[in-house]
């Protein structure tokens, strides 16, 4: 149901960018979406380590 509404709707922006660069692959796409979410958290639980490491440290 979701594949089928996103092929009805006008894709845009983001969406349309990622079926571009992955030549319209849906797998790729959510691939490609997951790595992104993975990277993102990695950078904001790094962050969060770092901060609680130095805040120690006083």
């Amino acid at each position: 149901m979701f594949v089928k509404t996103l092929a009805q709707t006008k894709m845009w922006g983001l969406w349309q960018y990622m079926f571009d660069l992955c030549n319209e692959s849906f797998s790729c796409v959510l691939g490609s979406l997951a790595a992104i979410v993975l990277v993102f958290l990695a950078t904001v639980l790094g962050l969060n380590a770092m901060m609680t490491r130095r805040n120690k440290r006083e």
